[in-house]
């Protein structure tokens, strides 16, 4: 784990931008937490934290992230808040770790917004994006782990068509494999060349660029991102105290199986340690979607801590 103060410039974080999405409805998911901290597990530009900083009186919130310039960024934002914020340079899969380390109190809510920001889409140098010419890079932490070009130096067209498959729903992936890997052996270097090979090769669905789920199937291999959101599901519910909320935003229909299966597993009956305040998750309002379109596949779903132990019913179940 990694808790070093990392440097941005002042630019970075002038430019930090990210809409922050279902904003409105994370907050009323932690209204009523009792007093303590919570663990925002995907700082960013501190959107989610600045508002419930804002309205949640009682609670502080650490703010992880892997990404210096989102740490810096979201530091110089919520400075006002004081000590009620603390930012550390981490993964979420760490929070186990960081929980048994610090001694702050009760950990009331945990909350994870597991989209890419803006930012680091509309960044260039970063990678992520094929709308521009950059690196074959992706990764969410620039300063550590290989990138996407030292991955596929390594990759055998099975492995990588599973990648694809698994992370990117591609069902023929073998055959976008096998494209891949020949543009990148041929001297593909940057994400907008790759994107142009794809492009090509590959036939477009309805309004879809055809490299849009191979490069979200990259980007998630590169940074471990299921790996890590199963580790966070395990132990992030766990580490609740009584009444404690943990609350998942995902934007990838793999993601959001995920977290659909960790929460119903963790609240298989009405009454238990774990309630699930609703079903269905919860989606951006129209007007959201119109205003960030980025938002129109994001999907909050909500597990809750029991503040205490309910007896269960022996009626006839109803």
């Amino acid at each position: 784990m990694t808790t070093l103060s990392l440097e941005s410039s002042a630019e970075e974080v002038a430019e930090f931008r990210h809409e922050t999405v279902l904003r409105d409805e994370v907050v009323a998911a932690l209204a009523a937490t009792p007093v303590g901290w919570a663990v925002d597990c995907t700082l960013g530009g501190g959107g989610h934290t600045e508002a419930i900083l804002a309205q949640c009186p009682q609670l502080s919130v650490l703010g992880l992230d892997r990404d210096p310039a989102a740490l810096a960024a979201a530091r110089a934002r919520l400075q006002p808040f004081g000590d009620r914020f603390v930012g550390l340079h981490a993964p979420f899969a760490d929070l186990r770790t960081i929980c048994s380390q610090r001694n702050s109190g009760e950990l009331s809510a945990i909350i994870a917004d597991l989209g890419v920001s803006s930012y680091q889409l509309d960044t260039p140098e970063r990678g992520f994006s094929f709308r521009f010419e950059g690196p074959l890079d992706m990764r969410m932490d620039p300063s550590t782990g290989p990138t996407l070009a030292e991955l596929l130096e390594a990759v055998t067209l099975e492995n990588l068509a599973d990648v694809l498959y698994e992370y990117g729903d591609i069902r023929h992936s073998i055959g976008t494999a096998r494209i891949v890997l020949q543009a990148f052996r041929e001297g593909a270097s940057t994400t907008g060349e790759l994107a142009r090979h794809l492009a090509r090769r590959l036939p477009r669905e309805r309004s879809m660029h055809p490299a849009t789920q191979v490069f979200q199937a990259l980007r998630i291999w590169v940074n471990r991102e299921l790996e890590q959101l199963d580790t966070l599901l395990r132990d992030g519910p766990m580490l609740l105290a009584p009444g404690g909320v943990m609350a998942v935003i995902s934007f990838h229909s793999g993601e959001d199986r995920l977290v659909k299966q960790a929460f119903t597993a963790l609240a298989p009956r009405k009454y238990g340690a774990f309630i699930r305040p609703r079903r269905k998750g919860l989606i951006p309002e129209d007007k959201e979607q119109e205003g960030n379109p980025r938002s129109r596949s994001a999907r909050l779903r909500v597990v809750a801590r029991a503040g205490r132990q309910e007896p269960e019913s022996e009626g006839n179940g109803e």
